[in-house]
């Protein structure tokens, strides 16, 4: 049945009203090339019109090019017209090669891991992928995410663990449970996840600034309960990693003030560097550290599916804002994500991950050597974001000169607590083919060389 809103007090004709609703149908897409329309007499009979109403209306529509008419098959949608109008809104900003999103690429997914945990978990899970799961996530997979974390070194319980889609959510529930303890004040990284610092001030929070070169001193300012936000390993945007004596100073200052640390280890897992460096979560000291792990942004985008180690008296806390505000992930996807971990896919998939970004990254450095040599910079010990100094160059200005040449980058200012328009852009490898490195870059010098080369 095709509904439409009809005025059978206008002065316009049915039919008219008619093509004219299905046109903007068309051109939005919500009717998409290809689509078969219902016949002629099922149309008259679902708006209540005759059929020489509806012929009428499609013979408006095929002159104009929006359906095309297959003999006895039937009406089709054909978007001769409204294709190039979607072509052109999803075109309108130009870009052609992403270096902002953090979003992977086609040949980044890991569908060639993910085809014989998905036939499994079909299998085993049943009609239990149609039920609710419980609050705090499927006993088998809290279970599984246990395992999963004693990778990382991190030692912890099922009942530790809490279940969330994705990131956002996690630290949303976070951030709600540190406003409802009173918390006034966290301390977050001069540079940081932008996202952090609305959600605290959405909640009442201030966020103060910690000196990147000396994280731990910047906590003496710090007073007894407040909280602390950090992204030691792999940081988004710097990409920068926290030493283990650096950690050591962080763990000694929030125990000796009984601050509350998030650790948002959201790319812990794709290392590509020589050494070794723990989670947080994983150290001596670490009571009082809420732990964030996630797949989503490296394997799964769209599933949202993250997950938090929390001190026990967190957890009482965070179900009850997660009960009223987020409720429970789906099955479906808990499900998958627990046979593709048992299955083996997730570290096939990690090891495939951490080869193909290890290798835009280096391919990336060497060219930014050769092309901006003034430029100033070091490679990531892992994750997918990198961080370009531009002496003399804004990063609102750069960003708005790589825009102009269809490359998109996120200027600097995006991630200061001080909102500064820094010298400086972060970018991502996830979207950049290795292939297109090389030309980016040339393409990014000649937009950039007036400043950078006065």
């Amino acid at each position: 049945m095709l509904e439409m809103p009809l005025d059978r007090d206008s002065k316009v004709p049915l039919y008219q009203q008619i093509a004219l609703h299905l046109r903007r149908m068309i051109e939005i897409g919500a009717l998409p090339e290809g689509y078969k329309l219902p016949g002629t007499r099922q149309l008259a009979s679902d708006l209540g019109v005759s059929r020489t109403t509806i012929n009428a209306a499609m013979a408006i529509l095929e002159k104009d090019g929006y359906v095309k008419l297959i003999g006895k098959s039937g009406c089709y949608v054909h978007c001769r017209n409204a294709k190039s109008i979607r072509q052109n809104c999803s075109q309108a900003d130009g870009i052609i090669w992403d270096l902002s999103s953090g979003l992977p690429d086609k040949s980044l997914m890991p569908m060639q891991f993910v085809y014989k945990p998905l036939r499994e978990f079909f299998l085993t899970a049943g009609e239990y992928l149609l039920l609710p799961a419980p609050l705090a996530g499927l006993p088998e997979l809290r279970e599984a995410l246990v395992k999963h974390a004693a990778l990382r070194g991190i030692p912890a319980r099922s009942s530790e663990v809490l279940v969330t889609a994705g990131g956002l959510e996690a630290l949303s529930i976070l951030i709600a449970v540190l406003k409802d303890k009173g918390v006034r004040r966290i301390f977050v990284e001069k540079l940081t996840y932008p996202a952090i610092l609305e959600l605290a001030s959405r909640n009442g929070l201030r966020a103060c600034p910690i000196c990147l070169e000396d994280p731990a001193s910047s906590l003496e300012r710090a007073s007894i309960g407040d909280a602390v936000y950090l992204i030691p390993s792999f940081h988004n945007p710097t990409g920068r990693t926290l030493s283990l004596v650096e950690r050591n100073s962080i763990l000694t200052q929030a125990k000796r003030k009984s601050l509350i640390i998030i650790e948002d280890d959201t790319y812990g897992e794709l290392r590509y560097g020589k050494e070794s460096v723990p989670a947080l979560k994983a150290m001596e000291g670490a009571e009082n550290v809420a732990y964030l792990g996630s797949f989503s942004q490296a394997l799964f985008p769209g599933f949202r599916i993250s997950y938090l180690l929390l001190p026990e008296n967190l957890m009482g806390p965070c179900l009850d804002v997660k009960k009223v505000l987020y409720g429970s992930v789906s099955s479906l996807v808990q499900y998958f994500v627990l046979a593709f971990i048992n299955e083996g896919g997730l570290y096939e998939a990690l090891e495939f991950l951490r080869n193909q970004i290890s290798l835009r990254m280096k391919l990336l450095c060497e060219g930014l050597r050769k092309t901006f040599p003034e430029a100033n910079f070091e490679m990531p010990l892992g994750g997918i974001y990198f961080w370009l100094n531009l002496p003399g160059l804004k990063g609102s200005e750069a960003t708005l000169r790589a825009k102009a040449g269809g490359i998109s980058v996120v200027p600097g200012r995006i991630f200061s607590v001080e909102e500064e328009d820094l010298e400086a852009v972060r970018l991502s490898v996830s979207s950049l083919r290795s292939c297109d490195i090389s030309a980016v870059l040339f393409l990014l010098r000649r937009l950039w060389k007036e400043e950078l080369l006065p």
